[in-house]
């Protein structure tokens, strides 16, 4: 976070206590916001369907009983006002939704919203006449929602950016806890706009959260799914992190919009559920439309308890149930061997664990402090300084192999699917991947497994990696042959990757911390540690672009095998050398 935001931040935080706090809302329950800005009608680049999927958002907002303020085709005044009117509701523990359609433009790192009349063609007119997205986020940072999530479908191209020191589409943006930011595409891609076409991930969005009781989580990797399936994977819905459990745009029993065309909501009362729904309605058939390919049982749970005696009631009683039969397989024990309950969730003193059949096997990893970096090669390595890692952890006992990888793609959660380059699959490092990739992977374990999953911060990496050694290697100061896969540390060069788990385990029980892939992890470059947390947490600075990675490959020569050594790359660009272990916390 840049000196200015932090600054930004606590002037709120200290003018937070003037506003009226609302904890609860009218029934007793957490306050419901929305904030919906349409922005279609610029005069030099007019857009054909911000306005109607705004309105197609505010309707379904609506009807989830969200305390709504919305604008369409706003100049810089009418958006100024509907902020403010909205920071005004902000309240602690709120459940909260933005969506804003329109143009934005990104300068100086920084992303900038554009009202209709605003043209701005160098950074003095962006700070003049477009509002700054961080005058948003901040606002959500100081009120402390209990679960928000913010869409920003303004990831196009316009005629500003070019003038503005280029880049594309959005800036990159932070990760903020308990807030999810959404976007059609990645941050520094954009996508197209086509007249009296919906774009698929605000179209499949949308879907999404009609469905009754669905948990926007839920929501949110739905419609990542239908989006990879509908445009063939060459467009991905972008997500910074998933929101908190909890928000529920529309709950069971309340009336939902159907969309035709995304553009024209059905807003008459659906059909009540239960024995008198004879028919199959428009809100029926929604429903089932959005679950129908669903793995989820508790998706089909929800329609029951909609329509227990719909059309489809039967089906989706079968399907619950073979679905709960196969997860409570995966936890019980062989046919011969006496029955036992669930598996518990392994506790923080488990030395080795593995939250299911497909996810990596995870190793813990004590607290403790260590010296972090070396003066022995590169300015980019120092100072050397103490790091304290206060809690222990879990992470990867090996790179994350194809076989995993695959099971994020069989399930959608991943959209990429990397070549193998002939060498095959199975327990070989995933590589060709960028940053953003092992990113969607995260988040896909985490919802699986419903535990938090992450890239190691820089710190906790090179911590895990020495496991209490404070030599060039895990295994001391010389390139000791056979220890590691990289040119110069074999007898026979193997020149590509290995199946994982060929070499000797340092003393944390990690194996390939040196060569076989490099691996990303979650920090943002620094050209030296000055500016490096001392608490084990990732450097993170707003608008980065390129990241660090860590290990070094079989395509690296011993010197990018130490453990202190590090190197950059593209977030968005991938590499076929390049791979990543997982995090998860205890």
């Amino acid at each position: 976070m840049s000196w200015y935001r932090c600054l930004a931040v606590a002037m709120l935080a200290l003018l937070a206590p003037l506003a009226p706090a609302r904890a609860q809302g009218s029934d007793g329950q957490p306050p419901r916001l929305a904030l919906v800005v349409g922005n279609a009608a610029y005069r030099t680049a007019p857009l054909a369907n911000a306005a109607a999927d705004a309105r197609a958002v505010a309707d379904v907002l609506r009807q989830g009983e969200f305390d709504l303020v919305s604008i369409e085709n706003a100049d810089r005044s009418a958006m100024d006002g509907a902020l403010a009117t909205f920071r005004a509701k902000l309240a602690r523990g709120a459940q909260v939704v933005i969506f804003y359609a329109g143009h934005a433009v990104q300068s100086r790192g920084r992303n900038f919203l554009v009202p209709v009349d605003a043209a701005p063609r160098g950074p003095a007119e962006v700070a003049r006449d477009a509002i700054d997205l961080d005058q948003l986020l901040d606002a959500l940072i100081v009120s402390r929602p209990a679960s928000a999530v913010v869409v920003l479908d303004a990831a196009r191209d316009n005629p500003w950016q070019a003038g503005l020191g280029g880049g594309k589409g959005l800036a990159p943006i932070e990760r903020i806890e308990t807030v999810a930011i959404v976007a059609p595409a990645a941050p520094g891609r954009t996508v197209a706009e086509t007249p009296g076409r919906a774009d698929p991930a605000i179209e499949e969005w949308l879907k999404a959260i009609r469905t009754p009781g669905l948990d926007m989580t839920a929501a949110l990797t739905r419609a990542r799914e239908a989006v990879s399936r509908a445009t063939r994977r060459s467009q991905q819905l972008w997500l910074s992190s998933m929101p908190p459990a909890g928000l529920v745009v529309t709950p069971i029993g309340r009336p939902v919009a159907t969309a035709l065309n995304t553009t024209r909501a059905i807003t008459t009362a659906p059909p009540p559920p239960g024995p008198q729904s004879d028919q199959l309605g428009p809100y029926e058939l929604s429903f089932w439309e959005t679950i129908k390919d669903s793995r989820n049982p508790d998706e089909y749970r929800a329609y029951l308890e909609a329509y227990p005696n719909g059309r489809f009631a039967g089906l989706a009683r079968t399907r619950e149930q073979s679905l709960r039969a196969q997860r409570a397989s995966a936890t019980q024990a062989p046919a011969s061997a006496p029955a036992q309950a669930p598996t518990p969730a392994p506790s923080a003193t488990s030395r080795t664990v593995r939250d299911c059949d497909d996810c990596p096997e995870l190793s813990l990893i004590p607290a403790g402090s260590f010296e972090m970096g070396s003066n022995e090669m590169f300015e980019f390595e120092k100072p050397v300084h103490a790091v304290t890692i206060a809690r222990p952890f879990y992470i990867g006992t090996d790179e994350v192999t194809f076989a995993q990888w695959d099971a994020c793609v069989a399930e959608g959660g991943c959209s990429y699917r990397p070549g193998d380059r002939n060498l095959g699959r199975g327990k070989r490092p995933v590589t060709d991947i960028h940053w953003n990739d092992a990113n969607a992977y995260l988040v896909w374990l985490s919802y699986k497994t419903g535990r938090k999953y992450r890239l190691p911060t820089e710190a906790e990496w090179e911590y895990a990696a020495r496991a209490g050694t404070t030599t060039s290697y895990p295994w001391g100061n010389s390139v000791d042959k056979e220890m590691a896969n990289c040119l110069g540390c074999n007898a026979q060069p193997r020149r590509q990757a290995n199946e994982v788990g060929q070499f000797p385990p340092n003393r944390f029980g990690l194996r390939d911390m040196a060569g076989n892939a490099a691996e990303w992890v979650a920090d943002c470059w620094s050209e030296t540690y000055r500016a490096a947390p001392l608490d084990g947490s990732a450097y993170a600075p707003a608008g980065c672009r390129e990241r660090v990675l860590r290990g070094g490959s079989f395509n690296n020569d011993p010197r990018y095998l130490r453990s202190a050594a590090r190197f950059k790359y593209e977030s968005d660009v991938r590499f076929y050398t390049n791979g990543f272990r997982v995090v998860r916390e205890p």
